[in-house]
C-alpha cells in the first residue's frame, strides 16, 4: 500500500523532533505527577499517628506542644443518618478514587430500582461508606444532598468534627487495617462494616477542630495541586493528538 512521504529527510527529521519534544515534556509532567502523589503519601504518614500512636510524627507549629490526640470510640464522633426515600432522588456512588460523585457522572450502567423510598438520604458534609468495602478506602464526604443504596452507610460527623479530616483519615493505612480488623464476614468477598461495629472502632483524634481543619486544609490543597497537573497532562496529549493529525496527510480513498 502506497504511504505518502515528505520528499525532503529534513522534514521527516523535523516532524520526528517536534514530536518526540512534545513526549518528553509529557513524560517530565507525567513525573511530576508521580512526584506530587508519592508526596501526598509520605505526608498522610506523618500527618496521622501511625498504628497503636497516638501522635502524629508531624504537627503544625501551633500543635507541637499540645500533648497527644484523644483515643475515641467512632460512636461518640458520628451518628448514623437513617432517614430514607423522600424528594433528593439524585443518586450518588461512593467510588475509591473520587469519593461520593452523582452517579450520573460515571460511566457505568446503574442497578438503581425505580422505587427509591428504600434508598437512604444523603446530604452535604455527611460521610458515605460501602460497608462491604471500607476496608479498601470506597468513602468519601458528600458535596451533594442525594440517594444512595441500601447496602452504603451514611454517618453524621458531630459538631465540632471537620468532615474532610475524616474523609482523609478514613484512607489512611492505620485506619484500613482496623476497618479489616472490624468487618465481618467469612472471605473478603462478604466482609462488612455495619454502624454498629464501625462506632466501637477506637480511634486517636486531634481535641481541637482548628487542628483537623488545618490537616484537611493542607491535603486539599495538595489534592488540588495534584488535579491541575492531571489537566495539564491531558490538555498535552490533547495538543499532540490534534497536532499529528496536522502534520501528516490524511488517508487518501
Amino acid at each position: 500500500m502506497p504511504i505518502p512521504l515528505p520528499p525532503i529527510p529534513d522534514e521527516q527529521q523535523k516532524i520526528a523532533d517536534c514530536l518526540t519534544s512534545l513526549d518528553d515534556l509529557i513524560r517530565a509532567e507525567e513525573g511530576r505527577l508521580e512526584a506530587l502523589r508519592a508526596h501526598k503519601r509520605g505526608l498522610m504518614q506523618r500527618l496521622f499517628p501511625a498504628p497503636g500512636q497516638t501522635t502524629p510524627r508531624l504537627r503544625f507549629p501551633e500543635f507541637r506542644d499540645a500533648g497527644p490526640w484523644e483515643v475515641k470510640r467512632l460512636g461518640g464522633v458520628f451518628a448514623e443518618r437513617v432517614e430514607r426515600g423522600g424528594n433528593r432522588n439524585q443518586l450518588l456512588s461512593v467510588t475509591m478514587e473520587r469519593g461520593v460523585v452523582p452517579t450520573s457522572d460515571l460511566d457505568r450502567r446503574t442497578n438503581a430500582s425505580s422505587d427509591l423510598s428504600n434508598y437512604k438520604q444523603v446530604r452535604p458534609s455527611d460521610i458515605v461508606y460501602n460497608s462491604m468495602r471500607m476496608w479498601q478506602g470506597a468513602s468519601g464526604v458528600s458535596k451533594n444532598f442525594g440517594l444512595v443504596s441500601p447496602a452504603y452507610t451514611v454517618v453524621i460527623p458531630d459538631d465540632g468534627q471537620i468532615p474532610e479530616f475524616w474523609g482523609y483519615y478514613f484512607k489512611h493505612p492505620s485506619s484500613l487495617e482496623k476497618f479489616t480488623q472490624y468487618s465481618q464476614g467469612v472471605t473478603s468477598d462478604t466482609w462488612n462494616l455495619k454502624f454498629p461495629t464501625f462506632s466501637a472502632i477506637k480511634m486517636a483524634v486531634p481535641p481541637a477542630a482548628v487542628e483537623q481543619q488545618m490537616i484537611a486544609d493542607c491535603l486539599t490543597a495538595l489534592d488540588d495541586l495534584t488535579c491541575a497537573q492531571g489537566e495539564t497532562i491531558e490538555a498535552l496529549k490533547a495538543h499532540k493528538k490534534g497536532l499529528m493529525q496536522k502534520l501528516f496527510p490524511r488517508e487518501v480513498g
